[in-house]
C-alpha cells in the first residue's frame, strides 16, 4: 500500500490559470460535475479527444493541477515540449513495449498526482468518440486510483483539426462519477477484465458527451 501525498500547484501553473480567463471569455466556457474530481490523492481523468484546445479546457476546468500523457511525437515539438515540461507532462511512445512510460505515470499516481489521459489516443476526425486504447483502463486497474470520466463538449466546432483558427462557439467540460472497477480486476485480472474496463471507460464517456 502507498503513502498518497497532494501535488502542490506550481508558480507556472497558478500563471496559466490566471492567462485563462481569456479563453473562458472567448469560448463562453463552462464546467459541469467538478465535484466529482477527488479533493486530494491520485485519480485518473480520461476524456474524449476532438480538438488541438482539449488539454487546455480540462486543465482549467479541473480544480487541481493536471498532468497529462503526451505522444513522444507531440511532446518533442518545442513548444508543447515548452508547456509540458513545466506541467510535468509524462511523453509516451506510440507503442506497446513502453513499460518506461507505465513506470513514469505509475509514479506520478504513487506521488498523488492528476493524470489527464485521452483514451482514444489521437483527436477524432469528425468529432464522435472512437474506441478506447488500453493506457487509461491499464493505469487505474494496477494502481487501483479513481477514474473520473470527462466530456469536452463543443470543442469540435470551436477547433478541430479542420480549422486553421479557433472559433468562438461555447465549449463545456463534464465530469463524471468515478468508475467502481472490481477490486479483482487489478493486477490479477484477465485480459477480458481490461477489456471490459476500456469499454466501461469508452460508455461513460459516450454518456457524458450526449
Amino acid at each position: 500500500m502507498y503513502r498518497w501525498r497532494v501535488i502542490d500547484e506550481t508558480p507556472f501553473y497558478r500563471a496559466m490559470r490566471r492567462l485563462s480567463a481569456i479563453p473562458r471569455w472567448y469560448f463562453r466556457f463552462r464546467i459541469e460535475g467538478a465535484e466529482h474530481v477527488p479533493a486530494a490523492g491520485p485519480c485518473i481523468l480520461a476524456a474524449n479527444h476532438v480538438s488541438y484546445v482539449d488539454p487546455i479546457v480540462l486543465a482549467m476546468a479541473c480544480p487541481r493541477p493536471v498532468r497529462f500523457i503526451v505522444d513522444r511525437e507531440q511532446y518533442e515539438r518545442p513548444l508543447v515540449s515548452w508547456v509540458a515540461r513545466r506541467t510535468g507532462a509524462i511523453p509516451v511512445e506510440n507503442g506497446p513495449r513502453d513499460l518506461g512510460s507505465l513506470r513514469r505515470a505509475l509514479q506520478a499516481l504513487r506521488a498523488g498526482s492528476v493524470l489527464g489521459i485521452f483514451p482514444e489516443g489521437g483527436r477524432s476526425a469528425d468529432g464522435s468518440v472512437l474506441p478506447g486504447k488500453p493506457g487509461a483502463a491499464l493505469l487505474a486497474l494496477r494502481a487501483g486510483v479513481p477514474l473520473v470520466p470527462a466530456a469536452i463538449v463543443g470543442a469540435f466546432a470551436a477547433y478541430s483539426r479542420h480549422h486553421f483558427l479557433p472559433r468562438p462557439r461555447p465549449i463545456s467540460v463534464r465530469f463524471g462519477a468515478p468508475i467502481p472497477f472490481p477490486a479483482a480486476w487489478g493486477d490479477h485480472g484477465t485480459r477480458q477484465h481490461l477489456e471490459e474496463a476500456i469499454a466501461l471507460i469508452m460508455e461513460r464517456i459516450r454518456e457524458l458527451v450526449r
